[in-house]
């Protein structure tokens, strides 16, 4: 009705009455004025049903990202007692597919869900991730491993994620930047949980009912979740988004950041994966000890993604960001020099507050205009940088894993430099897109 009325004084406007209809199909005046109250309803900022939600994807991330993150446990435990004639880099593949699929399965699963097949999503990716753990529990030999919890669960786990971390996006505006430090700090209470039950559970009933337990958690938060969101979402179907925005290809700034967000997991997920082998082996700490490390990492960047986000008004994502890059490159330099428990323990909860920025920042960063010109490119622009962001979560510890054993003295001499090294050239490239971001950011206060 509304745009009927829109388009009558058009027509009233322009001096030939016979034409009138004829300029209604080009559309083109109309589309524009009525564009602006198309959108429907703008973003709650709040209420009951936004901040269910935002509780409900706090869980989903905690099972997702929290299980992904606390795989150092499983490392560490398979190298010493169930795979322990395999190597540490294979090993680190479970690791990484998992981390992998979890991260690049958002490139199918962010168009799905603007499809509007949110409910289909979260149910298949919550029976797979249940399934997974269940499957794990039975395994024995390397390839069950694998394919329970690489394949299985990362599927699981990328079919959720992103959908959960979509909807926080569209019910908040000034009050974003909160809502996702909330849901992505789930991550780390699930780095934390994770370990600590494992390392409690395990020497008492063993490995087969330790995971399956894991899988009831699993099941438990799903339960909550899945119907909350189902409950308090009314799904729409959108039009189809593409998978690739090729235009991006051939941006500099775009591509800069690719590399940067390429070499930053790269490095970040090394430590995640061997702080319990460098605890027990160069600090000679118990298993129980080494354990906790990975939880007093997650920990540490439960406070990073919280604290930024409540930063991200007054100081802006992007200098979060690049604050966060260059820290984490120097604690991972710093690392090589650590020779103690309590300087370990230290380094943990540092690496884990600066580090833990790179998932809570990233999405704020991806979303402004110099990299994502416009909203309606920045769900697909937001997976092409996911995308590369797997592919270095994928080779890093494996890389690692192989380097590790090569450092004279300090066997993880060659792992330390590798992370340190990576960090530090993804800040690098990570100046490219951000100064552009500054200059933008210039401009519109002069304007």
């Amino acid at each position: 009705m509304e745009t009927k009325q829109l388009e009558q004084p058009q027509t009233e406007e322009s001096p030939a009455p016979a034409p009138a209809p004829a300029p209604a199909p080009p559309s083109a005046p109309p589309s524009a004025s009525a564009s602006t109250p198309a959108p429907a309803p703008a973003p709650p900022n709040g209420g009951l049903a936004a901040w269910s939600g935002v509780f409900a994807s706090f869980l989903l991330f905690l099972t997702t990202w929290g299980f992904s993150t606390a795989f150092g446990a499983f490392q560490s435990y398979y190298q010493s007692d169930l795979l322990h004639t395999s190597s540490p880099s294979r090993i680190a593949w479970v690791g990484t597919v998992n981390a992998f699929f979890l991260i690049s399965t958002g490139v199918i699963a962010g168009p799905l869900f603007d499809r509007g097949y949110l409910h289909h999503l979260m149910i298949a990716g919550c029976f797979l991730t249940t399934f997974g753990l269940m499957m794990l529990s039975l395994s024995t030999e390397y390839y069950q491993v694998f394919l329970s919890q690489g394949l299985c669960c990362g599927l699981g786990s990328g079919l959720i994620y992103v959908p959960a971390l979509s909807l926080v996006s569209t019910r908040f505006t000034t009050r974003r930047g909160i809502a996702v430090g909330l849901v992505t700090s789930g991550a780390s209470v699930g780095g934390v949980l994770f370990p600590i039950i494992f390392i409690r559970l395990q020497p008492r009933v063993g490995f087969p009912w330790t995971v399956r337990t894991l899988g009831f958690i699993q099941l438990a938060c799903s339960c909550i979740a899945v119907p909350l969101l189902m409950v308090t979402t009314k799904t729409r179907r959108g039009p189809p988004r593409q998978l690739i925005h090729w235009h991006a290809m051939k941006e500099w700034s775009f591509n800069a950041y690719g590399i940067a967000n390429f070499l930053m997991f790269m490095a970040y997920f090394i430590p995640l994966f061997y702080v319990p082998a460098f605890a027990s082996a160069a600090l000679r700490t118990s298993t129980d000890l080494s354990f906790y490390m990975v939880s007093i990492l997650n920990a540490g960047s439960a406070f990073g993604r919280i604290g930024s986000s409540l930063l991200t008004y007054r100081l802006g994502a992007s200098h979060i960001l690049l604050a966060s890059v260059i820290a984490s490159a120097v604690l991972l330099f710093g690392w090589i020099g650590i020779h103690s428990v309590a300087s370990f323990a230290v380094f943990c909860v540092l690496f884990g507050i600066f580090s833990g920025v790179l998932i809570s920042a990233n999405p704020l960063v991806i979303a402004h205009p110099v990299v994502s010109p416009t909203p309606s490119v920045i769900g697909t622009r937001m997976g092409m940088q996911w995308f590369a962001t797997s592919l270095g979560v994928l080779i890093g510890a494996p890389i690692a894993g192989v380097i590790e054993g090569h450092g004279g003295d300090n066997g993880f001499l060659g792992l330390q430099i590798f992370s340190g090294v990576g960090m530090a050239l993804g800040a690098a490239f990570l100046l490219v897109p951000l100064m552009a971001v500054w200059r933008h950011d210039h401009m519109q206060t002069k304007a």
